[in-house]
C-alpha cells in the first residue's frame, strides 16, 4: 500500500484539467497478453532465435524476423508501431533505458492485470485467473453510467474472463468474450463473423478464440456502432509463449500490429474519430528472460514477469516517441487517464493511481 499512497499523493502533482489540454472524445484500448517489452524494444531475441534445441522453426524466424541490429528487429516485429506511432507519440517501458513500467500488483498474471488497467486499483486480494465478478468499479463502467457515454462502451476480447474481469453484469456495457455471439440487430457481415467465430480452429481449448475472430468481431461492431470507448483484448501472444512456440509468438504479435494500424488507419479516416480519438496499447504483465525458458511463464515467481510497456498516439499524448527518460510509470496509472483523455476524473469507492504525466499537451 505504500506504493499506492505515494501515486496517490503524487496525483496532486497534476492539474486534472489544464486549460491547455487537448481533449480526445474517444478512447481505444488495446492489450496483447503477456507480450514482452524485450521484444518491443529488440525484437526477435537471439537466444530463442537461434536455439538448437528448439522445437519451433528457428529458419522461419531467421527469415521473417531477424536482423543484425535490435533497432531492425524491432521493426521488422512491429512496423505500425516504430514507424508509425513512435514518432507521432509515445512509448515507454524500455528498461534497458531505466524507462520503467510496472504492475502495482504483486501477482503478475492476467486477471490482477487487468483490474489494474481497467481500474486504477493493484488490488492485491485478487489473486486468481477465476471468473470471479470483479467488485471493483471499472472506469469503462464508470464513464457509462454519463450520460455523453452511455452506451457508447464496448470491449472484446478472445478470453473468456473478460467478463468477469470488467463485471459485464454489473458494469452494463458490451463485454464480448471467447466464443460469445455479438447480440442484438446485425448487419449481414456480423451475422457471418458470429458463424465463423465458431468454425475457426479451437486452438485453445475452448476458453479462447483466435484473436483474428476477436479484431474483426470487434472492428465490424465499431464501424456499425461508433462507440466512444472500445477494448480490444488480444490472447495468442500469451498462449504461444506458454506453449513455448517462439515462431508463432512472434507471428501473433507482428499480425496484431498490423490490425493495429488497420485500426488507426479507420480511426484517422473517420470523421467520427479522426483527430479526437487516443489509442492506447498495453500488456497484463511481463514474462521471465529468455535463459533457462522463463520467458514461457509469468507470475510473482518469475523474476521480471512485473515489466511491462505502454504506448499511446491521440490529440492528448505528448509526442515523445521512445520515451528513454528515467521514470517508473505503473499500469493502474492508465485507469485515470483514460477517464482524463476524455475531461473526466475517476472518482470511485477504492483508490485509483493518478493519470499518467504525458497526457496532456
Amino acid at each position: 500500500m505504500k506504493k499506492l499512497s505515494f501515486f496517490i499523493l503524487l496525483n496532486c502533482a497534476f492539474s486534472f484539467a489544464s486549460a491547455q489540454a487537448v481533449q480526445s472524445e474517444n478512447v481505444v484500448v488495446v492489450t496483447l497478453d503477456g507480450f514482452r517489452w524485450q521484444e518491443v524494444f529488440t525484437g526477435a531475441d537471439s537466444l530463442l532465435s537461434f536455439d538448437s534445441t528448439a522445437r519451433y522453426s528457428t529458419k522461419y524466424i531467421a527469415n521473417k524476423f531477424w536482423s543484425a541490429t535490435a533497432n531492425e528487429r524491432r521493426q521488422k516485429l512491429l512496423p505500425f508501431l516504430w514507424t508509425e506511432l513512435v514518432p507521432k507519440g509515445i512509448l515507454t517501458g524500455n528498461r534497458n533505458a531505466g524507462n520503467m513500467v510496472s504492475t502495482a500488483n504483486p501477482h503478475w498474471f492476467s486477471y490482477p492485470g487487468y483490474n489494474e488497467i481497467f481500474t486504477g486499483f493493484p488490488d492485491s486480494t485478487i489473486n486468481s485467473n477465476a471468473k470471479v465478478p470483479n467488485k471493483n468499479e471499472n472506469v469503462f463502467e464508470f464513464l457509462n453510467k454519463l450520460p455523453d457515454f452511455k452506451g457508447k462502451v464496448a470491449s472484446f476480447g478472445s478470453w473468456d474472463v473478460f467478463a468477469s474481469i470488467l463485471n459485464e453484469k454489473r458494469s452494463g456495457f458490451l463485454v464480448n468474450d471467447g466464443f460469445r455471439d455479438v447480440p442484438g440487430k446485425l448487419n449481414e457481415k456480423q451475422i457471418a463473423l458470429n458463424k465463423l467465430q465458431h468454425e475457426l480452429p479451437d486452438l485453445f481449448h475452448g476458453g479462447e478464440r483466435l484473436d483474428v475472430a476477436t479484431f474483426h468481431i470487434g472492428m465490424e461492431y465499431m464501424k456499425a456502432n461508433q462507440p466512444r470507448l472500445i477494448h480490444f483484448g488480444f490472447g495468442d501472444t500469451d498462449e504461444f509463449a506458454h506453449a513455448g512456440q517462439y515462431d508463432y509468438y512472434l507471428d501473433a504479435a507482428q499480425k496484431t500490429d498490423a490490425w493495429i494500424r488497420e485500426l488507426w488507419n479507420y480511426i484517422q479516416s473517420n470523421p467520427y474519430y479522426a483527430n479526437k480519438t487516443t489509442l492506447i496499447i498495453t500488456t497484463d504483465h511481463g514474462r521471465g528472460a529468455a535463459k533457462g525458458g522463463a520467458w514461457r511463464d509469468h507470475g510473482s515467481e518469475i523474476p521480471g514477469a512485473d515489466g511491462i510497456w505502454i504506448a499511446a498516439i491521440g490529440p492528448s499524448i505528448k509526442p515523445v516517441g521512445e520515451s528513454t527518460a528515467k521514470a517508473q510509470y505503473y499500469q493502474g496509472q492508465i485507469a485515470a487517464s483514460i477517464a482524463r483523455l476524455v475531461g473526466k476524473e475517476f472518482k470511485t469507492s477504492h483508490p485509483v493511481m493518478p493519470p499518467l504525466p504525458f497526457i496532456s499537451k
